[in-house]
C-alpha cells in the first residue's frame, strides 16, 4: 500500500506509516505532548510519574528492580530517583534484609502529587478510551503485550 502525504503535509514517509514501531512511535509521542504542559508544571515527566506508580504500590521497591522493570540502566534510573529524594517525593531506607541495596517509598508529598498526576493520567485515558471500544482497547493492550513479549525474546536469544 503506497504511502499518501496528510493534507498539508510537505514531506513524503514513504512506507514509514506502515510500520508497526513507527506509530506506536507516534502515539507515544502524540501522549506525552498532550501530558507535556500539565506535568511540566507539576515539575514531573511521564516517566518520573511512572516510577511514582511503581514505589507507590511497591513500598520497599529497590532501585535494581525497578531498573529490571523498566528495562533501563540503573545511572539513569538513580538521576530520576534522586531528583525525587531532593523534591521529598520519595525517600530512600537501607533494606532490612539486604543492607546493600536502598528500598524506595512514597512521601506523603509524593503521595498528594501523584494523586494529582493520575487524575490527568486517567483523563488522558478516557479521551483516548473515546476514540476505542472497550473490546479494541483490550485487544489492542494484547497485541502491544505479544508485541513486547517477541522483542524481548528476541533480545535473549
Amino acid at each position: 500500500m503506497p504511502s499518501r502525504p496528510i493534507p498539508d503535509q510537505k514531506v513524503n514517509l514513504a512506507q514509514l506509516p506502515n510500520y508497526l514501531g513507527y506509530q506506536i512511535r507516534q502515539a507515544q509521542i502524540a501522549v506525552f505532548k498532550d501530558l507535556l504542559v500539565p506535568l511540566k508544571d507539576l515539575n514531573l515527566t511521564p516517566g518520573e510519574f511512572s516510577l511514582l506508580t511503581s514505589v507507590r504500590y511497591n513500598k520497599g521497591v529497590s532501585q535494581i528492580e525497578l531498573a529490571s522493570v523498566y528495562d533501563i540502566d540503573k545511572s539513569t534510573l538513580s538521576h530520576s530517583i534522586k531528583r525525587m529524594v531532593n523534591r521529598r517525593l520519595i525517600i530512600r531506607k537501607r533494606l532490612e534484609n539486604d543492607r546493600r541495596y536502598y528500598g524506595l517509598s512514597l512521601t506523603p508529598t509524593g503521595s498528594r502529587l501523584l494523586k494529582r498526576v493520575t487524575s490527568i493520567v486517567e483523563s488522558q485515558e478516557e479521551l483516548m478510551e473515546s476514540v476505542v471500544t472497550k473490546a479494541e482497547k483490550e485487544k489492542f493492550l494484547q497485541i502491544l503485550s505479544r508485541i513486547c513479549n517477541v522483542l524481548a525474546k528476541s533480545k535473549t536469544e
